[in-house]
Protein backbone atom coordinates (compact mmCIF):
# COMPACT_ATOMS: atom_id res chain seq x y z
CA UNK A 1 0.00 0.00 0.00
CA UNK A 2 1.27 3.48 -0.84
CA UNK A 3 0.38 6.48 1.25
CA UNK A 4 0.63 9.73 -0.60
CA UNK A 5 0.74 13.03 0.99
CA UNK A 6 1.07 16.25 -0.48
CA UNK A 7 -1.53 18.50 1.20
CA UNK A 8 -0.02 22.05 1.61
CA UNK A 9 -1.33 23.93 5.02
CA UNK A 10 -3.17 26.02 3.18
CA UNK A 11 -6.48 27.39 3.35
CA UNK A 12 -7.60 28.56 0.51
CA UNK A 13 -10.79 27.63 -1.58
CA UNK A 14 -9.29 25.40 -4.42
CA UNK A 15 -5.46 25.10 -4.96
CA UNK A 16 -3.11 23.24 -6.96
CA UNK A 17 -0.51 20.43 -5.32
CA UNK A 18 0.85 18.95 -7.96
CA UNK A 19 0.30 17.68 -11.73
CA UNK A 20 1.97 15.72 -14.46
CA UNK A 21 1.22 13.70 -17.83
CA UNK A 22 0.36 9.83 -18.30
CA UNK A 23 2.86 8.94 -20.80
CA UNK A 24 5.09 5.95 -21.57
CA UNK A 25 3.15 3.43 -19.90
CA UNK A 26 3.92 -0.16 -20.31
CA UNK A 27 0.81 -2.59 -21.36
CA UNK A 28 -0.50 -4.25 -18.30
CA UNK A 29 1.35 -1.61 -15.97
CA UNK A 30 -0.24 -1.06 -12.65
CA UNK A 31 -0.08 1.37 -9.81
CA UNK A 32 -1.14 1.21 -6.34
CA UNK A 33 -2.64 0.63 -4.12
CA UNK A 34 -2.37 4.00 -2.99
CA UNK A 35 -4.42 6.20 -0.47
CA UNK A 36 -3.87 10.11 -1.35
CA UNK A 37 -5.11 12.95 0.90
CA UNK A 38 -5.65 15.51 -2.13
CA UNK A 39 -8.71 15.38 -4.97
CA UNK A 40 -7.31 14.33 -8.43
CA UNK A 41 -8.67 14.43 -11.44
CA UNK A 42 -7.65 12.31 -14.46
CA UNK A 43 -8.36 12.96 -17.75
CA UNK A 44 -7.64 10.03 -20.18
CA UNK A 45 -6.32 11.36 -24.11
CA UNK A 46 -5.30 7.89 -25.20
CA UNK A 47 -5.53 4.27 -24.97
CA UNK A 48 -7.58 2.27 -22.49
CA UNK A 49 -7.19 0.33 -18.84
CA UNK A 50 -9.11 1.13 -15.35
CA UNK A 51 -9.22 1.73 -11.90
CA UNK A 52 -10.34 0.46 -8.58
CA UNK A 53 -11.78 2.45 -6.28
CA UNK A 54 -12.29 1.10 -3.21
CA UNK A 55 -12.84 -2.35 -4.74
CA UNK A 56 -14.58 -1.70 -7.71
CA UNK A 57 -12.98 -1.29 -11.24
CA UNK A 58 -14.42 1.32 -13.43
CA UNK A 59 -13.28 0.98 -16.88
CA UNK A 60 -11.62 4.07 -18.62
CA UNK A 61 -10.73 4.81 -22.06
CA UNK A 62 -9.95 7.99 -24.14
CA UNK A 63 -12.37 10.88 -23.36
CA UNK A 64 -12.71 9.58 -19.91
CA UNK A 65 -12.67 12.10 -17.02
CA UNK A 66 -13.13 11.01 -13.67
CA UNK A 67 -12.17 12.33 -9.74
CA UNK A 68 -10.66 10.27 -7.24
CA UNK A 69 -11.45 11.32 -3.00
CA UNK A 70 -9.14 11.53 0.01
CA UNK A 71 -8.86 8.10 1.59
CA UNK A 72 -9.82 6.12 -1.50
CA UNK A 73 -7.99 3.09 -1.93
CA UNK A 74 -7.25 3.65 -6.09
CA UNK A 75 -5.23 0.64 -8.05
CA UNK A 76 -4.60 2.04 -11.50
CA UNK A 77 -4.33 -0.40 -14.61
CA UNK A 78 -3.06 0.49 -18.50
CA UNK A 79 -4.44 -1.91 -21.10
CA UNK A 80 -2.24 -4.66 -21.95
CA UNK A 81 -3.01 -3.97 -25.87
CA UNK A 82 -3.34 0.01 -25.97
CA UNK A 83 -2.00 1.67 -22.99
CA UNK A 84 -3.94 4.71 -21.33
CA UNK A 85 -2.25 8.09 -21.62
CA UNK A 86 -3.40 11.65 -20.26
CA UNK A 87 -3.35 14.23 -17.95
CA UNK A 88 -3.76 14.37 -14.41
CA UNK A 89 -3.58 17.02 -11.28
CA UNK A 90 -3.93 16.89 -7.51
CA UNK A 91 -6.05 19.74 -5.95
CA UNK A 92 -6.87 20.83 -2.86
CA UNK A 93 -9.27 23.80 -0.92
CA UNK A 94 -12.26 24.28 1.53
CA UNK A 95 -14.61 23.92 -1.85
CA UNK A 96 -13.62 20.87 -3.67
CA UNK A 97 -15.92 18.67 -1.49
CA UNK A 98 -18.91 21.17 -2.31
CA UNK A 99 -18.42 21.31 -5.67
CA UNK A 100 -18.19 17.57 -6.14
CA UNK A 101 -21.03 16.78 -3.95
CA UNK A 102 -23.39 19.51 -6.24
CA UNK A 103 -22.27 17.64 -9.79
CA UNK A 104 -22.89 14.31 -8.18
CA UNK A 105 -19.46 13.23 -8.11
CA UNK A 106 -19.02 10.17 -5.77
CA UNK A 107 -16.51 7.30 -4.95
CA UNK A 108 -19.38 4.67 -6.54
CA UNK A 109 -19.85 7.34 -9.28
CA UNK A 110 -16.86 9.36 -10.21
CA UNK A 111 -16.87 10.37 -13.35
CA UNK A 112 -17.76 14.09 -15.16
CA UNK A 113 -20.27 14.20 -18.03
CA UNK A 114 -18.86 13.65 -21.10
CA UNK A 115 -19.94 17.12 -22.29
CA UNK A 116 -17.59 18.65 -19.99
CA UNK A 117 -14.52 16.30 -21.03
CA UNK A 118 -12.70 18.45 -23.45
CA UNK A 119 -12.85 21.74 -21.57
CA UNK A 120 -11.64 19.86 -17.93
CA UNK A 121 -8.98 18.57 -20.07
CA UNK A 122 -7.65 21.74 -21.66
CA UNK A 123 -7.51 23.13 -18.01
CA UNK A 124 -6.03 20.68 -16.74
CA UNK A 125 -3.23 20.82 -19.15
CA UNK A 126 -2.49 24.48 -18.42
CA UNK A 127 -2.41 23.60 -14.76
CA UNK A 128 -0.07 20.80 -15.63
CA UNK A 129 2.15 23.79 -17.29
CA UNK A 130 2.43 26.47 -15.03
CA UNK A 131 5.03 24.80 -13.14
CA UNK A 132 7.22 26.43 -15.93
CA UNK A 133 5.90 30.00 -15.29
CA UNK A 134 7.43 30.93 -11.93
CA UNK A 135 5.86 34.65 -11.62
CA UNK A 136 3.67 36.52 -9.17
CA UNK A 137 0.44 36.03 -11.22
CA UNK A 138 0.95 31.91 -11.01
CA UNK A 139 -1.60 31.72 -7.95
CA UNK A 140 -3.82 33.70 -9.59
CA UNK A 141 -3.76 31.93 -13.32
CA UNK A 142 -3.87 28.23 -11.47
CA UNK A 143 -7.06 29.81 -9.03
CA UNK A 144 -8.60 30.62 -12.32
CA UNK A 145 -8.22 27.60 -14.49
CA UNK A 146 -9.60 25.35 -11.24
CA UNK A 147 -12.47 27.87 -11.12
CA UNK A 148 -12.75 26.48 -15.13
CA UNK A 149 -12.60 22.42 -13.95
CA UNK A 150 -15.59 23.14 -11.45
CA UNK A 151 -17.44 25.45 -13.50
CA UNK A 152 -17.28 22.91 -16.58
CA UNK A 153 -18.23 20.24 -14.15
CA UNK A 154 -21.18 22.28 -12.82
CA UNK A 155 -22.39 23.15 -15.97
CA UNK A 156 -23.42 19.42 -17.38
CA UNK A 157 -24.28 18.34 -13.88
CA UNK A 158 -26.35 20.79 -12.88
CA UNK A 159 -28.60 19.57 -9.64
CA UNK A 160 -29.99 16.56 -11.86
CA UNK A 161 -28.98 13.35 -10.73
CA UNK A 162 -26.84 11.95 -14.08
CA UNK A 163 -27.85 8.62 -15.05
CA UNK A 164 -25.25 6.07 -16.07
CA UNK A 165 -24.19 5.42 -19.58
CA UNK A 166 -25.54 2.40 -21.00
CA UNK A 167 -22.34 1.83 -22.69
CA UNK A 168 -20.31 1.79 -18.81
CA UNK A 169 -23.33 -0.34 -17.47
CA UNK A 170 -22.21 -2.96 -20.30
CA UNK A 171 -18.98 -2.50 -20.15
CA UNK A 172 -18.48 -2.92 -16.60
CA UNK A 173 -20.36 -5.87 -16.69
CA UNK A 174 -18.30 -7.41 -19.49
CA UNK A 175 -15.39 -6.75 -16.99
CA UNK A 176 -17.16 -8.75 -14.31
CA UNK A 177 -18.73 -11.58 -16.83
CA UNK A 178 -16.66 -12.13 -19.32
CA UNK A 179 -15.64 -15.72 -18.78
CA UNK A 180 -19.81 -16.87 -19.76
CA UNK A 181 -21.42 -16.37 -23.08
CA UNK A 182 -22.11 -12.56 -23.55
CA UNK A 183 -24.65 -12.57 -27.19
CA UNK A 184 -24.79 -8.81 -27.68
CA UNK A 185 -28.73 -9.70 -27.80
CA UNK A 186 -28.71 -10.46 -24.19
CA UNK A 187 -26.47 -7.14 -23.29
CA UNK A 188 -28.47 -4.65 -25.42
CA UNK A 189 -32.08 -6.28 -23.70
CA UNK A 190 -30.22 -6.15 -20.33
CA UNK A 191 -29.82 -2.07 -20.79
CA UNK A 192 -33.37 -2.17 -22.88
CA UNK A 193 -32.46 -1.43 -26.31
CA UNK A 194 -33.19 -2.98 -29.30
CA UNK A 195 -29.87 -4.54 -30.98
CA UNK A 196 -28.58 -3.10 -33.85
CA UNK A 197 -28.99 0.59 -32.58
CA UNK A 198 -27.21 -0.54 -28.86
CA UNK A 199 -24.52 -1.76 -31.44
CA UNK A 200 -24.23 1.34 -33.60
CA UNK A 201 -23.92 3.10 -30.61
CA UNK A 202 -21.47 0.99 -28.59
CA UNK A 203 -19.25 1.25 -31.36
CA UNK A 204 -19.46 5.15 -31.88
CA UNK A 205 -18.72 5.09 -27.97
CA UNK A 206 -16.09 2.55 -27.53
CA UNK A 207 -14.94 2.86 -31.70
CA UNK A 208 -15.21 -1.45 -31.56
CA UNK A 209 -18.23 -3.74 -31.67
CA UNK A 210 -19.44 -4.94 -28.43
CA UNK A 211 -18.38 -8.24 -29.94
CA UNK A 212 -14.87 -6.71 -30.66
CA UNK A 213 -14.81 -4.93 -27.23
CA UNK A 214 -15.22 -8.00 -25.33
CA UNK A 215 -12.96 -10.68 -27.50
CA UNK A 216 -10.49 -7.84 -26.60
CA UNK A 217 -11.33 -7.57 -23.12
CA UNK A 218 -10.67 -11.57 -22.78
CA UNK A 219 -7.38 -11.49 -24.43
CA UNK A 220 -6.35 -8.64 -21.70
CA UNK A 221 -7.71 -10.84 -18.81
CA UNK A 222 -5.50 -14.08 -20.74
CA UNK A 223 -2.31 -12.40 -20.83
CA UNK A 224 -2.58 -11.51 -17.17
CA UNK A 225 -3.26 -15.05 -16.33
CA UNK A 226 0.04 -15.91 -18.48
CA UNK A 227 1.86 -13.24 -17.00
CA UNK A 228 1.27 -14.79 -13.87
CA UNK A 229 2.00 -18.41 -15.00
CA UNK A 230 0.56 -21.71 -13.43
CA UNK A 231 -1.73 -22.51 -16.02
CA UNK A 232 -0.79 -23.69 -19.52
CA UNK A 233 -2.29 -21.83 -22.68
CA UNK A 234 -5.60 -24.64 -22.55
CA UNK A 235 -6.16 -23.58 -18.90
CA UNK A 236 -5.81 -19.86 -20.20
CA UNK A 237 -8.31 -20.01 -22.87
CA UNK A 238 -11.30 -22.03 -20.61
CA UNK A 239 -10.56 -19.44 -17.70
CA UNK A 240 -11.54 -16.13 -20.14
CA UNK A 241 -14.34 -17.83 -22.39
CA UNK A 242 -12.58 -18.50 -25.50
CA UNK A 243 -12.43 -21.60 -26.81
CA UNK A 244 -8.89 -23.75 -26.97
CA UNK A 245 -9.00 -24.16 -30.89
CA UNK A 246 -10.20 -20.25 -31.32
CA UNK A 247 -7.67 -19.19 -28.76
CA UNK A 248 -4.24 -18.69 -30.59
CA UNK A 249 -6.40 -17.26 -33.39
CA UNK A 250 -7.93 -14.55 -31.26
CA UNK A 251 -4.63 -13.89 -29.45
CA UNK A 252 -2.54 -13.21 -32.49
CA UNK A 253 -5.05 -10.71 -33.76
CA UNK A 254 -5.12 -8.57 -30.79
CA UNK A 255 -1.74 -8.92 -29.78
CA UNK A 256 -0.08 -9.65 -32.78
CA UNK A 257 2.21 -12.38 -31.77
CA UNK A 258 1.29 -15.99 -30.81
CA UNK A 259 0.79 -17.21 -27.20
CA UNK A 260 4.18 -18.69 -27.16
CA UNK A 261 5.47 -15.77 -28.51
CA UNK A 262 4.35 -13.84 -25.78
CA UNK A 263 4.96 -16.28 -22.85
CA UNK A 264 8.81 -15.95 -24.30
CA UNK A 265 8.63 -12.45 -24.66
CA UNK A 266 7.70 -11.94 -20.79
CA UNK A 267 9.95 -14.08 -19.57
CA UNK A 268 13.34 -12.24 -21.20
Amino acid sequence: MIYERRLKEQKEELFLCYGGWDQDLQPGQQYGPVIRDTYIIECCTGGSGSVIINGTEFPVKAGDCYFLLPGDVVIHTADVVSPRSGVFCSVGGLQVGAYLNSAGITSEMPFAPKEAFCAITEYVERLVRTKDEPDRGLPLRQAAYLYGIFGELLRYSGTVKRQKNFVDTVIQRMEICYPEPLPVSRLAAEVGLERCYFSVQFKKETGLSPHQYLARLRIRKACILLDHGGRNVTEVSEAVGISPENFSRQFKRWMKITPSQYIRSRKV
